[in-house]
């Protein structure tokens, strides 16, 4: 690719199992692709930390934290507080991955459209940008987004 080309992946997950022990190598192959900057979105807040100390250690790779709607069910409601303290650090740059997921999780909507509304009053009050997930969810996720 041309050096006048810079790409941005707004959304990966390099703390997930299939990259353990090759972070380095992974970041190093995406910048010779061309790819300018790395958004790691955490799935869970359990792994803000892991998903934070890769954004930390590479330049230009940056992350976002929230709970996956098809974690909703499993994972500890996260609050707005909660968010918000994640929100604070300079290399976060949006609220989520959250959102709806009906075609896999479709027994959990309450939970998800609860945890939704929780991540939009976060990425309000933090004024990050919020990273949505939608499945076969369309009417409800309108209906909560508008």
């Amino acid at each position: 690719m041309g050096s006048d080309i810079r790409i941005t992946d707004s959304h990966c997950h390099l703390d997930f199992p299939d990259f353990a022990g090759e972070i380095d190598a992974v970041v190093a192959r995406a910048r010779a692709a061309g790819v300018h900057r790395m958004v790691s979105i955490a799935t869970r807040l359990a792994n803000v930390p892991q998903v934070r100390a890769i954004a930390e250690a590479h330049e230009g790779v940056f992350f976002a934290a929230g709970t996956h709607p098809m974690s909703a069910a499993t994972e500890p409601m996260a609050t707005v507080e909660d968010l918000l303290a994640v929100a604070v650090h300079p290399k976060c740059v949006g609220i989520g991955e959250t959102g709806l997921d009906y075609h896999y999780t479709a027994e959990s909507k309450a939970r998800q459209q609860e945890s939704l509304r929780i991540h939009i009053e976060a990425a309000r009050q933090s004024g990050l940008p919020l990273i949505i997930h939608a499945r076969d969810a369309d009417a409800d996720m309108a209906r909560i987004l508008t």
